[in-house]
């Protein structure tokens, strides 16, 4: 497990804003994976009604999964650019908003490997999930520990991210989706080119609330989840 150091709060969001931006047409999901997050869903929270996509840069994610489940999904996303895709908004995923908390039925993140406080992040989204709900955590060998850099600030291998989330809530299976992996090359808001270039297994950590629920996280006000990542001195000197 690695995890990079940022002289500030604003160095962080100014990296991350800068990479959004250079890869804002590149989407690294397939399908095959959402269309199993989707049956997944529908099995286990069949009355699923609001999901979150958490880093989703140009939100091909929100408006498949939209699509699959016919429920209000929306993303989130550090970087302004947000506001240009539909369903998607400017948002700190280490924050929450408290019209979330509790409330939340899926979430789904590949870019879990941008936390600035990995713990921190992971508390946060639990947190916004109903009793039932379900969280999806993309694992690939690019988001180990020799993956780290820029704005990719944390690696973990999917043993140190099952153990991270099993230290307070249940991992109650990882799934293999092995489908072609590449790059999806975007020209328009829909985000419909594609190109894929390797075959390759995603793991997908699926995290849920053990049955036995102690007392939820205190509530958070938007603007107060990097000062306490700060402090934690995990991602911020």
């Amino acid at each position: 497990m690695k995890l990079l150091r940022f002289n500030s709060y604003d160095e962080y969001v100014e990296l991350q804003t800068e990479t959004n931006k250079q890869k804002l047409g590149n989407v690294w999901v397939s399908d095959k994976e959402l269309a199993v997050v989707a049956r997944y869903i529908r099995q286990h929270v069949p009355g699923a009604a609001f999901g979150i996509c958490h880093g989703v840069r140009n939100g091909y994610e929100v408006h498949r999964l939209r699509e699959l489940l016919g429920i209000d999904v929306i993303g989130t996303e550090l970087s302004e650019t947000a506001t240009e895709f539909e369903h998607v908004i400017q948002w700190d995923f280490h924050e929450v908003d408290e019209a979330w908390q509790g409330r939340v039925d899926l979430i789904y993140s590949n870019s879990w490997d941008h936390s600035y406080d990995p713990a921190l992040m992971l508390d946060r989204w639990m947190s916004c999930l109903t009793p039932t709900g379900r969280c999806f955590l993309h694992w690939t060998p690019d988001h180990g520990e020799r993956a780290v850099g820029g704005a990719d600030c944390f690696g973990a291998s999917l043993e140190e991210l099952t153990q991270m989330a099993e230290e307070k809530y249940e991992v109650e299976t990882v799934l293999k989706v092995k489908q072609w992996w590449g790059r999806r090359l975007s020209l328009s808001k829909n985000v419909r080119n594609v190109l894929f270039a390797s075959p390759r297994t995603v793991r997908l950590v699926v995290i849920k609330h053990r049955t036995k629920q102690h007392a939820p996280p205190a509530r958070i006000k938007r603007g107060q989840a990097h000062i306490l990542g700060s402090l934690g001195a995990l991602g911020c000197k």
